[in-house]
This record gives structure tokens, sequence and C-alpha cells, in this order.
């Protein structure tokens, strides 16, 4: 029997947070009849599915109004807490089956509340970006509010553009031309955009909006996949010290739904540069 249990993900407030419905022993469900409960509930939804990996403990699924998804990370988190909470698994370590590949998550309950911390996969970051003419067009500001770094399309599982903005002001105000940022998603094979800026002066912390392509709604409150891109741009283009662990990234105020992602750095043994996004799920 199909379960649906309704989530709320990266909540910064009592009102913030990504909403998201998460099915269990959904493994005879169709791809529609998954799509029609993201459809529902106009958000991201999560699917949990026995694996037919061996070494995988679980396979999760991922779908918007308008198609599936590779990887969501607030899903994911939603889908874990889901399992401990309804006593599914005990382990603290799980291999997760996504389409996207095989994600480690990790679930920690030291401080008396339900933490998953799921690591991303190396970055990639496309040749082929758009220039800040087209991007301005796009989000309806001046070139001059992009500041002079440059606009990256970052993968660590689905590509995002990336664009740093000269202050959290003009970040709020941001009214895009949507069929114009789709366009340049398309061009480039992004699947959305994710302007930021400097959070409140607040050390290693970052205000964010994310603008999504072609999932049936305009604007997401809280972007883990997203967030972790973010974290690679901050590091490559050294906006905190390498030797910060943690970045604070503040999404969805412009929603009224302000949420916090933390995004942990994480140096691999032949010294790459990956990270790990962190966050917890309330569940309603």
């Amino acid at each position: 029997m199909n379960t649906l249990i309704k989530t709320t993900v990266f909540p910064y407030s009592k009102e913030g947070g990504n909403p998201c419905p998460v099915t269990l022993n959904a493994d005879h469900l169709s791809d529609e009849e998954m799509r029609a409960v993201a459809e529902k509930y106009k958000a991201e939804a999560g699917f949990i599915s026995q694996s037919k990996h061996a070494d995988c403990d679980f396979q999760f699924r991922y779908f918007v109004p308008n198609h599936e998804m590779e990887m969501c990370v607030h899903a994911t988190i939603a889908c874990a807490t889901v399992l401990v909470h309804q006593k599914m698994t005990a382990k603290n370590h799980l291999m997760i089956e996504t389409l996207a590949g095989k994600m480690p998550v990790t679930i920690d309950q030291s401080s008396g509340e339900i933490l998953v911390e799921v690591e991303q996969l190396l970055h990639e970051i496309s040749a082929d970006q758009p220039n800040k003419t087209e991007v301005a067009d796009a989000l309806n500001i001046s070139v001059n509010d992009i500041d002079y770094f440059p606009v990256n399309n970052i993968s660590t599982s689905r590509y995002k553009t990336i664009v740093k903005l000269k202050s959290a002001d003009v970040l709020n105000q941001l009214t895009p031309d949507f069929e114009k940022l789709w366009q340049i998603c398309d061009k480039y094979q992004s699947t959305g955009f994710y302007p930021f800026a400097k959070y409140k002066q607040k050390e290693n912390t970052f205000a964010a909006r994310q603008f999504p392509n072609n999932t049936g709604y305009n604007e997401d409150p809280a972007t883990g996949v997203a967030a972790s891109a973010l974290g690679i741009y901050v590091y490559q283009h050294h906006l905190a010290d390498s030797k910060t662990e943690n970045l604070y990234i503040i999404q969805g105020e412009a929603m009224n739904r302000p949420s916090e992602i933390i995004v942990k750095n994480i140096l691999t043994e032949d010294n790459k540069l990956k990270n790990a996004v962190i966050g917890k799920a309330v569940i309603h």
C-alpha cells in the first residue's frame, strides 16, 4: 500500500522551508502517477522504492509537475527522514540509488533531531557559459548589477547557472522575464538560474533565489542541488576561506518561505573538491 507523508525541508523559520510530499512503497506506481502527485501538490515529490542494486538500501525517484528529475537533494532529505520516522531503517549510513547515480546519505540523530547529510558527486563546470548581457536581460536588471565574477554553469548532479549579484537588495527585487530565462537554460543545458549575493554581511553566509527551468512553477524556496553548485562556485572564486567547512545559504525570503541550507566542504583523498548538503525535514 502506498502511504503519502507531507514534509517541509530546510525550514529557517516556522513558515519557511520547501514542501515535499513523500510516497512510501512506490515500486508499482507508474511514471504518470508519480508526476500527478507532484502536480497535485505543486512541489517536488519524492518516491521510495526497493533498489535492485545489492549495494543500495533504497531507490529514490523525484518528480516535479512537468517531468522526472535525476536528483533532488531536499526530497532526498525528506525521504531519509521519513524512513527513520517510520522505523524503516535504523542505519546511520545509507546508499541511495537515483537516476544521477548512487548517493551516500548520512543520518545524525545525536542532537535529538534527524539531520541528514547528502554527499554530492564531483563537480563539473561547463565550458559553454551564458554572457552577462543575456543574463541581465533575462533577470530584468542592469549588467552593472552583476558582480565582476563570471557567470558559471556548475553541476554536482544537475547543471545550475550561478550568477553573483552585487547586493541582496537587487536579488530580492528580481522580477525575471521567465520566457527569456528558460530559453537561456535550454540553450546552455541548465536546469535553473541561481542568482546570489552576500547575506547581511554574515561570514560564510549567502542569500540566493532559484528559478528552475520547466518545472511547472517559477521559483523554489530551497534547492539543495543549486546550493551545492553555489558551494563549488564560492570556493572556486575565493568568496570564502577554503579551510571553512560549512557555508550557509539562505533561500526563499522573497517568497516568504525562508530556508537555510548548509553546504559542507569536502576534499577527497586525491585533493579534489566536492561537497555535501545538510538539512532537516519537518514531518506534518
